[in-house]
């Protein structure tokens, strides 16, 4: 089974669209999403409705927390977030659908036990696994492979145990030489490979946002 496995789109619906568009290319069966749908981008409730539509395995972010009420919105950053935009578009059912996202996900592939997750296996929410933290030494005989996202900087780190695979950014990547390139990885349960896959995305429909858009989000493109 060919698995697409991704994170943080944050209402940029443009640069989903073409993430959708390169998994389908690669004849992708199942989408598995870490979590952080909205905010940043004023797109928020289309991705929460494509992320359905798709039928997508989801779980929670730190941001889609912020949405379901779980955290409160910090004042000083609502107006690079505009999440509250957001809140008042969504629907009853739409706002249902986010909070049925666990936090965690564990499944079995081939033998492999994999763990999904939005930030770390030790702060589902909040953690940073960053290549040089000591999260991506993260290592456990009951986790052979971790998917997790959070950072928008994609990488991959085989320990002696586990195989973390941080897959970066669909919406907002935020790595140097990525700004405009959304992240995420395809996992072949049958071959036992995982590729972390770059997209070549339009950035004239976000530039068009300018205005709308807080300057500190559209200057990530330049990275």
């Amino acid at each position: 089974m060919k698995i697409a496995v991704f994170s943080d789109i944050h209402g940029n619906i443009s640069f989903f669209d073409a993430f959708l568009r390169d998994a389908q290319a690669e004849n992708v069966e199942k989408y598995i999403f870490l979590g952080d749908a909205v905010s940043y981008y004023p797109f928020g409730r289309d991705v929460i409705r494509r992320l359905r539509g798709i039928g997508a395995c989801c779980v929670e972010g730190n941001h889609d927390s912020m949405l379901r009420g779980e955290f409160p919105i910090p004042e000083k950053h609502e107006p690079v977030y505009q999440l509250r935009k957001t809140m008042a578009e969504i629907s009853a059912d739409e706002l249902a659908y986010v909070k049925s996202w666990p936090e965690i996900i564990r499944e079995t592939y081939n033998g492999k036990r994999v763990t999904f997750v939005h930030g770390s296996p030790l702060n589902h929410l909040k953690g940073y696994t960053y290549i040089d933290s000591e999260m991506a030494l993260y290592d456990s005989p009951e986790d052979d492979i971790v998917f997790c996202g959070h950072t928008h900087r994609p990488w991959i780190r085989q320990n002696p145990h586990t195989l973390m695979v941080n897959v970066g950014s669909v919406g907002l990547p935020r790595d140097e030489g990525g700004g405009s390139k959304p992240a995420w990885a395809l996992f072949d349960t049958a071959a036992g490979s995982i590729e972390i896959r770059r997209v070549n995305a339009d950035i004239k429909p976000l530039l068009s946002l300018k205005g709308i858009v807080h300057e500190s989000v559209l200057a990530a493109l330049d990275r």
